[in-house]
């Protein structure tokens, strides 16, 4: 249970009397207002916000954070990521962390702690899971200006929490906390920026409150009025000039003096005194050297950089600016919300893609490249542009130039072509075989993270209550759909490659066989798709005899797909090799 379970709901109290979530300025020099500057004005994290340039700077850096996708990704073996969708973690920063905010509010209000105080800290409610463990269930954001961090007399971390009257500091193990530092000479807490840049922003809010002032008041103060002799009514006078000539609405009204009376400017324009720039030079002091933002982003266009385009820009933005609060938040992330054990496996990731997108031609061309290349398929090159994956599957088949050769190969004598001799065929195909290895690969892959995935959480849920040979028996029912759905591509591109080799795309020797050779193919999708299940339901029943589950999972996830790819290419080249003779009764290889 939270400790803000056993006081009391956010909910239950208006937002000035939440003084759990309000954050004061004692920390950094007693009350709202902050210490004062030699400018003159009181500045803490608080009431810094109140200047415009503060005030843009931290929503545009927090904005920007908290809008981003943020999952949780798995390591796959040999390379590569995937989302960890089923991990309890993933829907935290990624939809809805407590029952009282969003993902977007959570990351958005710790964002701007961190750019304010340099600190950000949330507390992490636990539960009871599954099989018994605690496991983090709601985080909650407290206010870094009411958090003291320490070490206690083990020298372990500890949070000192200032919380309402009547209930007294409240101090939490480090295993309680998420906590994000700033910049910081320890390591341990981070340092304000606005602390760090309170004479900066004294000065701006001087200037800001100089300007106000200047159009408020209208008939500029530093004026005095003379006379030749002496009033009888001076205050009358100057109420009546006020009256008549004072604020905004009346400055540049024709002044009407009485016999004697002369007026004189002692002041100093603000032109003349370069307020405008002054300001101008301000913002630039807080948004580019405090918080590195480039000037255009909070407005100040005539100093903005030159970019050749928005893509460029963008790219400037994220490897300059962003980039380094996304990685501070991703390693806290991983460091204070995942295990030990799970930080291996697990890691957190911000997109920034949306971000770094160009123009469309440029987008088309680079997915081309990829394309035509071999390293992207059509349903991902989808998925980059918003769009669903191909309804018949084919969008996952990888494409290979296969008139590219190793470069070791390079120089040598060029082969004759696949016509000339039987022999080469051979090659040909043996080559072809090759080349479909990586397709079969990761098709066999996508079969075994499920089957492996939902297997290993089948044995978490239903060992103890001996359930779990039923919950085998009703997955692999749901099995050879799947498996078809993800080898039939894979199985079908090898085919129609190996019917181009062998009859050089002419479907007119297939007799009008088509749709039948199509048949054929499926069926062989059907025929691996049992094998497969029954070798899989074999080798699961010896291992819980020996008690090698886990064993036989980390083989699975390892080996297999690459002894089904070499199994699988051979036994359907020759299957198809087969197929065609009967059809054609050409002698075939």
């Amino acid at each position: 249970m939270s400790i803000i379970g056993t006081l009391e709901k956010r909910m239950a109290l208006g937002p000035m009397d939440d003084s759990w979530y309000y954050p004061g300025g004692f920390l950094y020099g007693g009350g709202v207002g902050g210490p004062k500057t030699k400018a003159g004005s009181a500045v803490s994290e608080l009431n810094a916000m109140k200047l415009s340039i503060v005030w843009c700077c931290i929503k545009i850096l927090s904005e920007d954070t908290a809008s981003l996708p943020l999952h949780l990704y798995r390591r796959l073996e040999g390379g590569g990521k995937e989302r960890a969708t089923e991990h309890p973690l993933y829907g935290f920063l990624h939809n809805e962390p407590n029952p009282e905010m969003t993902a977007m509010s959570f990351r958005e209000t710790f964002a701007s702690h961190l750019l304010s105080w340099g600190n950000a800290y949330a507390e992490k409610e636990f539960g009871r899971g599954m099989v018994g463990r605690d496991r983090i269930v709601a985080l909650w954001p407290i206010a870094p200006n009411r958090v003291t961090v320490f070490r206690d007399d083990k020298k372990q971390i500890k949070y000192r929490i200032t919380i309402p009257k009547g209930f007294g500091p409240v101090e939490l193990p480090k295993r309680q906390i998420l906590h994000a530092p700033g910049l910081s000479f320890d390591g341990l807490v981070g340092y304000s920026p606005i602390a760090a840049a309170r004479e900066a922003i004294g000065l701006g809010m001087a200037l800001e409150e100089f300007g106000a002032l200047y159009f408020g008041n209208g008939t500029h103060p530093s004026a005095v009025v003379t006379h030749e002799h002496v009033l009888k009514d001076p205050k009358a006078m100057r109420e009546a000039l006020v009256e008549v000539y004072g604020g905004l609405g009346n400055a540049h009204r024709l002044m009407l003096l009485e016999d004697g009376m002369d007026i004189k400017n002692i002041g100093i324009p603000p032109e003349d005194s370069q307020f405008i720039e002054t300001r101008r030079l301000q913002n630039i002091d807080i948004g580019t050297r405090v918080y590195r933002l480039p000037p255009q982003m909070y407005g100040e266009y005539d100093k903005a950089s030159t970019y050749a385009s928005a893509e460029q820009f963008a790219i400037d933005y994220v490897t300059k600016t962003l980039r380094s609060w996304l990685v501070r938040l991703e390693q806290s992330y991983n460091m204070n919300l995942l295990s030990p054990e799970e930080r291996g496996e697990y890691f957190f990731e911000h997109l920034v893609d949306g971000l770094l997108r160009g123009d469309i031609k440029s987008r088309y061309e680079a997915y081309a490249v990829g394309r035509n290349n071999g390293w992207l398929n059509a349903d991902e090159i989808r998925e980059l542009e918003n769009m669903n994956p191909t309804e018949d599957g084919q969008g996952k088949i990888y494409l290979i130039p296969l008139n590219m050769m190793p470069a070791t190969d390079a120089g040598k004598e060029k082969e004759p072509s696949q016509q000339e001799s039987l022999e080469n065929k051979a090659i040909y195909r043996t080559r072809l075989e090759s080349a479909y290895q990586r397709i079969f690969i990761d098709a066999a892959n996508r079969v075994l993270r499920k089957e492996t995935k939902r297997l290993r959480w089948g044995m978490e849920k239903h060992a103890e209550n001996g359930d779990f040979n039923a919950f085998i028996d009703e997955f692999y029912q749901e099995m050879p759909e799947y498996i078809k759905n993800q080898l039939l591509p894979a199985f079908m591109s090898l085919a129609d490659a190996i019917l181009g080799m062998e009859l050089e795309l002419n479907d007119l020797k297939l007799n009008g066989n088509k749709a039948s050779f199509e048949r054929f193919v499926s069926d062989q999708v059907a025929i691996y798709a049992e094998n497969h299940i029954n070798l899989s339901r074999l080798e699961l029943s010896e291992s819980l005899r020996m008690g090698a589950f886990k064993e036989k999972m980390d083989t699975w996830e390892t080996e297999r797909a690459g002894e089904i790819a070499s199994n699988q290419t051979i036994r359907l080249a020759d299957k198809v090799i087969d197929y065609l003779k009967t059809i054609t009764g050409e002698h075939l290889v």
